[in-house]
């Protein structure tokens, strides 16, 4: 009886909470490139985020 009780015993503690100063926020800063007016489709595309 005792090895349903081992096996679950990993799951009564939480882990320790991951502090703000351990975390990394990815942001992308890259610059859109200028669309070019003569091809529509392409900035609608851009734009659209495609």
């Amino acid at each position: 009886m005792s090895e349903p009780d081992d096996r679950r015993e990993r799951f009564r503690h939480l882990p320790d909470p991951v502090r703000p100063e351990d975390t990394v926020e990815g942001v992308d800063t890259s610059p859109v490139p200028a669309g070019d007016a003569s091809d529509e489709r392409e900035v609608f595309l851009r734009q659209a985020g495609g």
